[in-house]
């Protein structure tokens, strides 16, 4: 316990996918009003009612952009395909010009201006569903986007410093490797690590073995056993 306290303070919460659906929405409530969450990621296009916007404004939680692409997103995780076939289908996108530069920076900019319609102001940060903001050429359009918001935080932290990491952390690494020169030079403001919440096995010898600096941790409260671990470890 002494470990999680000293720890807790460098550690950032921030529960993905708000708008999924009304079960993920009632989640991320919840954990909110038990003083668990850090930062709730927003998708513009999601399921939203008034109360629930009226709700998150009320709790004084950093609100961020969940930027999506196509708004594609899959409300039952248990069906994705693994991380090899959504990065061929996205290959695929980008090769036949179902994603360009223009079309993104056109569909985010829209995203934020919904955001900023639902809460009568600008996101706090900028994440995106799948991490699609990392892929270098999006990384750019996030970057300029932060700028013309006024956007104070983006999601960057480095994602290979846990000893269960899979597949996906070491993609987000490589992906960070080629833009931080791009985030050094345009001064990005982030946590130092980054981990999704299931790729932590034991989550007692997590909290006593954080990195140096802040450390985000997403999570995704709509799987019962990301919920359970919210509010039971942090």
């Amino acid at each position: 316990m002494e470990s999680y306290e000293s720890n807790r303070g460098r550690i950032i919460v921030t529960a993905d996918d708000f708008g999924l659906n009304s079960q993920t929405n009632r989640n991320i409530l919840y954990l909110l009003s038990l003083g668990k969450i850090n930062r709730v990621a927003v998708m513009a296009h999601g399921q939203i009612s008034p109360a629930e916007v009226d709700e998150l404004i009320r709790s004084h939680v950093k609100l961020d952009i969940h930027l999506d692409i196509l708004h594609e997103f899959d409300e039952n995780k248990a069906k994705r395909t693994g991380a090899i076939g959504r990065g061929i289908d996205f290959c695929l996108k980008i090769v036949t010009q179902k994603l360009t530069i223009k079309k993104v920076t056109a569909d985010w900019e829209n995203q934020i201006e919904i955001f900023q319609k639902l809460f009568g102001k600008n996101p706090d940060g900028i994440n995106s569903h799948e991490h699609v903001h990392l892929f270098p050429p999006f990384f750019k359009i996030a970057l300029d986007l932060r700028d013309k918001y006024t956007i104070p935080y983006i999601r960057f932290g480095d994602s290979v410093f846990m000893p269960h990491h899979n597949i996906i952390s070491y993609i987000l690494h490589f992906l960070r490797k080629i833009n931080l020169p791009t985030c050094t030079k345009r001064s990005c403001v982030s946590s130092g690590s980054l981990v999704s919440l299931d790729w932590i096995e034991n989550v007692d010898a997590f909290l006593a073995n954080i990195p140096e600096g802040t450390t985000e941790v997403a999570c995704h409260p709509e799987l019962s056993e990301d919920f359970a671990k919210v509010k039971k470890y942090f």
